[in-house]
């Protein structure tokens, strides 16, 4: 127990002083301490209970209502752990589901193009919602022009676009990571900055996820996130089984 000290019988002074906190030896904490969980909560009524006044005790209706209390945050941090349990499962679910896609032809909403072995690896289309003038770039990592095809007029509609891989000087470019962007122009002559869009379609050759879980999607070097898959396409193989199954 602490020892009392009267007014004419003070403390003596301390005969060392105390070590000055620097940046080095500064405690630091992630703030849990400053949280009030059911465990403390419980401690603070106890300890509230045992140091009660005798001759004035705590009233009945105020101890239930802080038993209420506690029960009520005890069932809410129950109530928590359960929902991070399930959105944890949730996810991982998820995941597993997502790895399903290996494999199979999808279609994205995308303008990533890629090279392997010096052809293209994915099926690129651009669709246009009106009729318009069309010019398409192939641009490297860098952002810098490959390659520039004019299409001039075209209709409304669905066109594929196929890049052989070389540039404007006839020169055949590395594997990886390109883009294809789209300029159009309306029949009247305005810049259109709607109504075309790119989209891309390949095999999924496996399945990523970031550093927040959410799956990427590989089809050869171009990288889509599952957001931006717009449709699972059948596939050769599947396509004849069904056949087959309806003959």
């Amino acid at each position: 127990m602490a020892e009392i000290y009267s007014a004419d019988n003070p403390p003596a002074p301390r005969t060392s002083v105390l070590e000055a906190w620097t940046a080095e030896t500064v405690p630091v904490t992630d703030g849990s301490e400053r949280q009030l969980g059911k465990d403390a909560f419980l401690t603070l009524l106890l300890t509230q209970l045992q140091n009660q006044d005798p001759f004035n005790p705590m009233d009945d209706t105020d101890m239930t209502a802080q038993l209420a209390q506690y029960s009520q945050l005890e069932q809410l941090t129950n109530l928590n752990e359960n929902v991070t349990s399930m959105t944890g499962y949730i996810q991982a679910q998820n995941q597993f589901q997502t790895l399903t896609l290996i494999g199979k032809d999808v279609k994205a909403q995308s303008n990533i193009l890629s090279l392997t072995n010096g052809k293209q690896d994915v099926t690129a289309k651009i669709e246009t919602e009106t009729a318009a003038n069309i010019q398409v770039y192939v641009l490297d990592s860098s952002g810098s022009q490959v390659r520039m095809y004019d299409w001039g007029t075209i209709e409304a509609g669905s066109y594929d676009f196929s890049w052989d891989g070389k540039d404007n000087d006839g020169v055949t470019q590395p594997d990886g990571l390109y883009q294809f962007q789209v300029t159009a122009t309306s029949l009247a002559g305005d810049v259109m900055d709607s109504g075309v869009i790119p989209e891309i379609s390949g095999r999924v050759s496996s399945v990523s996820f970031d550093e927040y879980g959410q799956p990427i999607v590989h089809l050869g070097h171009a990288q889509v996130s599952l957001s931006q898959v717009m449709e699972i396409l059948q596939t050769d193989s599947s396509a004849t089984a069904s056949a087959s199954a309806e003959t």
